[in-house]
This record gives structure tokens, sequence and C-alpha cells, in this order.
């Protein structure tokens, strides 16, 4: 335990380190949700997590990127697991703590109505959580589908987390090119590849829509049950099976990426 300890002092003591410009960007990111959450509605706060799980990881590891010291692990007397270890708890204890801040802070913005104050009965407008609360009949209060929302944030987060963690162990440089310029032809072909990929996502669902594609009538027992877990004790057993889901992503995450580093060659 100590060992672990010892490696996430190392790393936050490099992610400090630098010149650190996406770190900058998030705790922009991170006030300007904030603000916008106090000032119009805690609903609009929801970006921040669901954009905090595409971002967190290449945070934490963009100075090791950068100066490619990535390959220092391999020559110290420590075990691979517990590299994985030390950053796994890291990377999902610091998106758990910062979320909650977060979480923490809309709940207060939702419950002092400070967008009320300022502008008056015009804040009303743009007061998405108390408008959607009274179109659902009764079905949510406002601080169940706040819970909701926010559960969804969380898990929706977490699962993107977990899912860069182990993309980054498995193959860093592939990783590393994701998130700066790339000019190669290997590049040009992955960057076709994922338009083609969001390309035929889109056609699907301009098919659905326009019944071409019996997609939604399959989908509707998924969506009723849903509808019985989102009535159920104010949204709270849909909040609790959508983290149930995220927390065991994460675990099967984490053990493929224990597996795959072990087996890696540096």
């Amino acid at each position: 335990m100590r060992k672990i300890l010892d490696l996430i002092k190392v790393d936050l003591i490099t992610m400090n380190g630098g010149k650190n410009n996406m770190r900058m960007i998030f705790v922009g990111f991170f006030i300007f949700c904030a603000v916008t959450g106090f000032l119009f509605s805690s609903m609009f706060g929801i970006i921040f997590p669901l954009i905090m799980g595409a971002f967190f990881v290449p945070m934490l590891f963009q100075n090791e990127l950068k100066y490619h010291s990535e390959k220092m692990y391999s020559v110290i007397p420590i075990k691979r697991r517990d590299l994985v270890n030390a950053r796994f708890l890291l990377a999902v204890g610091l998106y758990t703590v910062l979320f909650l801040i977060f979480y923490l802070l809309m709940l207060l913005a939702m419950n002092i109505r400070l967008n009320y104050i300022i502008f008056g009965e015009e804040a009303a407008a743009f007061d998405r959580i108390a408008y959607f609360a009274l179109m659902s009949g009764g079905m949510f209060t406002e601080l169940g589908l706040f819970n909701l929302m926010y559960s969804f944030g969380y898990a929706f987060g977490l699962i993107v987390t977990v899912g860069q963690f182990r993309k980054y162990f498995k193959n860093s440089a592939a990783f590393s090119r994701t998130f700066t310029f790339d000019t190669s032809k290997e590049a040009h072909r992955q960057e076709f590849t994922a338009g083609m990929i969001v390309l035929g996502i889109m056609i699907v669902v301009v098919l659905a829509i326009a019944d071409i594609l019996p997609i939604i009538p399959m989908l509707l027992p998924i969506l009723a049950i849903l509808l019985q877990l989102a009535q159920a004790a104010d949204g709270f057993m849909l909040s609790a099976v959508m983290l149930v889901i995220s927390v065991f992503t994460a675990i099967y995450n984490y053990i493929c990426t224990v597996v795959e580093y072990d087996e890696k060659e540096l």
C-alpha cells in the first residue's frame, strides 16, 4: 500500500509540473459550468461530468505523454500491477471527488435559487429542472429529477474515464495521437473510419425516426422497464441501476487493464 501511495504522489507531482495547458482548460471549464449553474439552472451544469469523462485521463497524464516519460516505470523496481492500481485509484478517486464537489455546488445552486434573486420571475424560463418536474405530472420532484440527471452524468463520465484509462495503458502512443495534431496517413485513415461510423449512426437514427427501420418498436420494452424504474422512489431505483452498471464497468476495465499491461511488451 505504501508503494501505491508513493506512485500516486509521483503522478500528482508530474501532473502539476510543466505546462499542463489541459489542466487550466479543465479548471476554466469547471468554473464556467458552476457559474452557469448558479446564474441560470443547475441542469446546465450536467455538461461538466459528461465532458470531464472524456478529458480527465488525458489531463492527468498530459505531461507524461508530452515528455515521453511513460517508460520510466519499466526500469524502477515496482510491479506493473502496482502502477495500474495506483493510477486507477488516482483517476477514479479524483474523478469521484471532483464530481461530488460539483454535485454539491449544483445542489446548493438549486436550493438557494440565486438566479431568481438576480433575474426575478424571468429566471423561470431557464429553470429546466422545475419545468421538467412539473411536466412529469408528479412522477418526479425537482430533487429526484436532479439526482437522476447527475447520477446519469457520473455514470457516463466514469465509464468514459475507465475506458480512456484502459486505452492509455494498452497503447499510450495511439492514445497520445488522439489528443494531438497528427497529419500521418494512419491518422487520416482513423479519422475517415471514425467519420464513416458517425455517418452510419446518423443514417440509422434518421431511418429509425422515419419508421423505415423498426428500431423504436424494438426499444419500447426497454423504455418501459426504464420508465418503471424511474417511477420508483422518485427516480432512486433508476439512479441506483445506472451507478451499479458504471461501477461494474469500471471493475471490468480495471481487470482488463491489469491483464493487458502485464502482457504488454515495453
